[in-house]
């Protein structure tokens, strides 16, 4: 049941950061609030692996080290460059994050402890948590500031914990 519970909470965020990328023009994407902070595109390039990213590193089985397997991803990430391409990759992460839950058992969520990149270890449905749905929640949240700041839409809360479906 909690395997579940997981899986949904992390998919209902990836939809609605596909959601909050439909309301980007392309013309803002490089929108960023100051020089020392991400702009749209590279939040993009973030989201568009950390809700699989932390699952796929505790069940590779290429042997790779973190900042290996990480900086695999982030090289892949900067192939996006519009809103458009970041939706398809969300897309594909829903995939991908159903992909992987097949792969674990209500079990292995107490049982199977994991090793996070800062030298903790965790039971692997604490950690699923701690990165993989709270990076979602904090940078889809980020995403939704920027855009607000960016545009002219008319945006609420829902949009930014309900709204999962694209509209436009």
């Amino acid at each position: 049941m909690l395997k579940q519970y997981l899986l949904n909470s992390i998919i209902k965020e990836m939809k609605i950061c596909r959601t909050l990328a439909s309301k980007v023009p392309a013309e803002k994407i490089g929108f960023k609030l100051k020089d020392d902070t991400r702009s749209i595109l590279e939040l993009f390039h973030y989201l568009s692996f950390i809700g699989t990213g932390s699952i796929r590193y505790w069940y590779r089985t290429d042997g790779s080290d973190f900042k290996t397997f990480f900086g695999e991803m982030r090289s892949k990430s900067i192939e996006i460059n519009t809103p458009e391409q970041f939706i398809a990759a969300m897309s594909n992460q829903v995939e991908q994050i159903t992909a992987l839950f097949d792969q674990i058992s209500e079990d292995d969520l107490h049982t199977k402890i994991v090793d996070y990149p800062w030298g903790e270890t965790a039971p692997l449905g604490q950690a699923i948590i701690e990165t993989n749905i709270k990076w979602l929640t904090a940078y889809k949240l980020q995403l939704f500031s920027l855009i607000k700041h960016a545009t002219e839409q008319k945006m609420g809360t829902p949009d930014a914990w309900r709204n999962t479906e694209i509209t436009a």
